[in-house]
């Protein structure tokens, strides 16, 4: 991302550490500078409440672990995750979501709704006009 050659696991690894943190997904973003950027997704551990301290803090243990050259673009605090029924998450999805993309078929998730809502906090209550990405976007996810 951005030139350069940083792997999602690892920026995903960094959000882990951080105590409050569940689950972490990182996806690429077009951004029109850079190319492409991360974008965090994070669901928190049962009880915490999300806020502005907890996406510092995933902030800052991605530039410590990492260096801020992975500084994500943003850090959403998501109610769950896209997830297979076996339990896969499904990154392309997000990445689909944060990148105005169409979602492709989700009728086989084992929480399908979670889409709509996660959907609703990135992009507005409103439907945003979906476009057509990158080669590279529509197939992030599909091979891990």
């Amino acid at each position: 991302m951005a030139g350069h050659r940083l792997g999602t696991k690892e920026i995903e690894s960094a959000c882990l550490t951080v105590p409050e943190v569940a689950e972490a997904a990182v996806v690429p973003v077009v951004d029109e500078i850079k190319g492409r950027v991360p974008e965090v997704y994070i669901a928190l551990q049962p009880g915490i409440q999300p806020g502005q301290e907890i996406v510092d803090k995933v902030t800052k243990a991605i530039e410590t672990i990492i260096g801020k050259i992975a500084r994500p673009k943003r850090v959403h605090i998501v109610p769950d995750m896209p997830k297979t029924r076996s339990g896969k998450l499904m990154r392309r999805v997000l990445a689909a979501i944060s990148n105005n993309l169409n979602t492709g078929d989700i009728t086989t998730l084992a929480n399908p709704d979670v889409v709509e809502k996660v959907r609703e906090m990135v992009q507005g209550k409103e439907s945003v006009v979906l476009k057509e990405g990158p080669e590279d976007l529509k197939r992030f996810g599909s091979v891990d």
